[in-house]
């Protein structure tokens, strides 16, 4: 008897125990701010919010560097595919929008590094949740 007792005292607490915020730190869902580089070129500010539901919005720099506006994402393990669906002029450089497949590393509780390389050229996103 004492030991379904213990068994049901057991439970009970492990019930009771709130599920920690921190236990989804590597989804990436929430609202971030940072910093956009690309090798050799200038960093910008950039701010991003991905929702649970797989849509992002943001905003990127000034004259389109980045050029982060909406759309869909998947994130897979390591990996990151942005699909960008505004419509955007022909007057800037087209591989600066936030669009494509991407590596993805959570580098604390409420940071991650979103980068892609295409030669020496590494575009590169560095970002930190904003908690409320």
């Amino acid at each position: 008897m004492k030991q379904v007792v213990i068994i049901l005292l057991f439970t009970c607490v492990l019930f009771a125990c709130k599920k920690s915020e921190s236990a989804d730190y590597n989804q990436l869902y929430g609202h971030y701010r940072g910093t956009f580089n690309r090798t050799g070129m200038d960093t910008a500010q950039v701010s991003i919010s991905f929702e649970e539901n797989g849509r992002f919005d943001g905003t990127g720099g000034a004259l389109n560097y980045p050029s982060i506006c909406g759309g869909r994402y998947q994130q897979m393990g390591n990996s990151l595919a942005v699909d960008d669906t505004c419509t955007w002029t022909a007057n800037f450089d087209w591989t600066l929008i936030f669009d494509g497949n991407y590596n993805i590393s959570f580098t604390g509780e409420n940071s991650v590094r979103i980068w892609r390389t295409n030669g020496a050229v590494t575009d590169e996103y560095l970002l930190n949740r904003i908690t409320r």
